[in-house]
C-alpha cells in the first residue's frame, strides 16, 4: 500500500512540475522589455507609476493598463530606448509609428501582434512621449480594444 502511494505522489508532483514548467513557458513568450522597466522604476523618487485594474479597465475596454512618468526622464533614457528597440527587434511590432527631433526619439507608438489569452485575443500597445524639460510618459496598454477605439481615447 504505501508502495502505491509514492508511486501516487510522485506522478501528482510530476503533474505540478510540468503544469508550472509550461506555464511559465507562455508566460514568457508573452513577455516585453518595458515590463522590467515598470517594475525597476515603479518606486522612484521623481517617477509616478499608474496601474489600472477593475472597472475603470472594463469600461474602456482593457485588461491591463500600466504607466510611468518620469518628472527628467535624462537618468532613464539609455534603458527605455533599449527596451523600446528590442521590442521591435525581436518582431512583436505589427505597427510602428516615431516622431524623431534632432536624432532622438520624442514620441512612439507601436502596435504589438495580438495574443491570445483565455481563447479571446488581446491586442496590445506601448506609447512614449518626451514632453517639455525632458519629462516623459511611458504606457502599455491591453485588451480587446481596437487602433480606432485607442486613438478616439487619446484624442478626446
Amino acid at each position: 500500500m504505501k508502495a502505491k502511494e509514492y508511486i501516487t505522489y510522485r506522478r501528482l508532483i510530476g503533474i505540478v512540475l510540468l503544469t508550472l514548467c509550461f506555464g511559465l513557458t507562455a508566460h514568457a513568450q508573452e513577455g516585453l522589455a518595458i515590463d522590467s522597466l515598470f517594475e525597476k522604476y515603479k518606486d522612484e523618487k521623481n517617477v509616478t507609476y499608474v496601474e489600472l485594474n477593475g472597472s475603470i479597465l472594463r469600461s474602456y475596454r482593457m485588461t491591463a493598463y500600466k504607466s510611468l512618468v518620469f518628472k527628467e526622464v535624462t537618468p532613464y533614457k539609455r534603458e527605455i530606448l533599449r527596451c523600446l528597440k528590442q521590442t521591435v527587434a525581436t518582431h512583436q511590432v505589427k505597427k510602428t509609428q516615431e516622431v524623431n527631433e534632432g536624432g532622438e526619439l520624442r514620441s512612439a507608438y507601436y502596435c504589438l501582434n495580438h495574443i491570445e489569452r483565455k481563447g479571446k485575443r488581446v491586442n496590445r500597445y506601448i506609447l512614449y512621449k518626451v514632453g517639455k524639460q525632458d519629462m516623459a510618459t511611458l504606457v502599455y496598454i491591453e485588451g480587446p480594444l481596437d487602433e480606432e477605439e485607442l486613438m478616439e481615447m487619446l484624442y478626446r
